[in-house]
C-alpha cells in the first residue's frame, strides 16, 4: 500500500453529506463518499455543527484512505470573534472589527493543539494571529 497523494478539503463538522465538492475529490480516487461522510461525522460528533474543519485525506493504492482533521483556519476564528462577516477591503486603512488580547490568547490555546503548531509557543501563535488580524483589517 503506497500513498497516492494528499488532498485538502474544508468540510463542515458533524454535517458532512455527499456533495459535489467532496465528490470531485474522492470520486476519481475510488473512495466511497458515503463511508467517508459517516466516518467524518462520527469523528466530529462532539464539535459544534457547521464549523468548517480542515481535512487532509491521504488515499492509498488499495482504495482505502486515512484522514486527519484540523481546527478551523485562523481567519475563521478571528472573523467570528470580531463578529464581522468578512475582512476589510482595504486593511490598514479601514477596520471591520476588534479582537482583544484575551480573545487572541483563547484562539491560540485552541490552535496550539493542531499538529503543525504543537511545538510552537503560545506567544508565537499569538503573534501570528495578531499579524493575520491586522492583514484582514481587524484591530
Amino acid at each position: 500500500m503506497s500513498v497516492v497523494g494528499r488532498f485538502r478539503l474544508i468540510v463542515p463538522a458533524a454535517t458532512a453529506k455527499p456533495s459535489p465538492a467532496i465528490g470531485q475529490t474522492l470520486g476519481p480516487l475510488g473512495i466511497n463518499m458515503m463511508q467517508f461522510c459517516k466516518e467524518f461525522n462520527a469523528r466530529t460528533a462532539n464539535v459544534r455543527p457547521e464549523v468548517p474543519l480542515q481535512v487532509t485525506i491521504v488515499p492509498l493504492t488499495d482504495r482505502s484512505y486515512k484522514f486527519s482533521i484540523r481546527a478551523p483556519s485562523n481567519i475563521w476564528f478571528l472573523l467570528r470573534t470580531a463578529r464581522c462577516p468578512m475582512g476589510s477591503e482595504s486593511p490598514g486603512h479601514q477596520s471591520v472589527g476588534n479582537v482583544t488580547l484575551k480573545e487572541i490568547y483563547h484562539i491560540a490555546r485552541c490552535k496550539s493543539m493542531d499538529w503543525p503548531l504543537i511545538g510552537m509557543s503560545l506567544r508565537g501563535i499569538c503573534r501570528s494571529l495578531i499579524g493575520t488580524a491586522r492583514a484582514s483589517g481587524i484591530e
